[in-house]
């Protein structure tokens, strides 16, 4: 629980509420398939907000609960904490970066992963 409370820490300033912040809710569903054998699926409800720093960057933090199906391990609850940022190299290509923490309640692991997507426009 302790590492819980230390990602909802992380993802406070992003929550907090601003003039130009967008506060949002969604949900979230992810499954997969290795070598041929279905290993699970996750399903998360999110809060969030979204703040445009200039017409062109912007930043969001989201958290909520979720639960993980799994094959190969613990179906649990699960935390999930969310941060990134989306801004422009150029008038074609943009940048988005995230960082993904997850707390599983029954298995009381904490993972944290990214993802950076690049974008080219035509």
């Amino acid at each position: 629980m302790v590492k819980y409370a230390i990602a909802t820490t992380i993802v406070a300033p992003f929550l907090a509420t601003s003039a130009f912040a967008a506060p949002y809710v969604e949900s979230k569903t992810t499954g997969a398939v290795i070598g041929g054998n279905y290993d699970g699926a996750q399903t998360e409800i999110r809060a969030g907000y979204e703040h445009q720093f200039t017409n062109k960057i912007s930043v969001y933090g989201e958290i909520g609960p979720g639960y993980e199906w799994s094959n190969v391990g613990v179906d649990q609850g699960v935390a999930v904490t969310e941060i990134g940022a989306t801004f422009p190299v150029s008038t074609n290509v943009g940048i988005k970066a995230k960082v993904v923490g997850e707390y599983g309640f029954d298995s009381e692991v904490f993972g944290v992963g990214g993802e950076l997507k690049v974008r080219y426009t035509f």
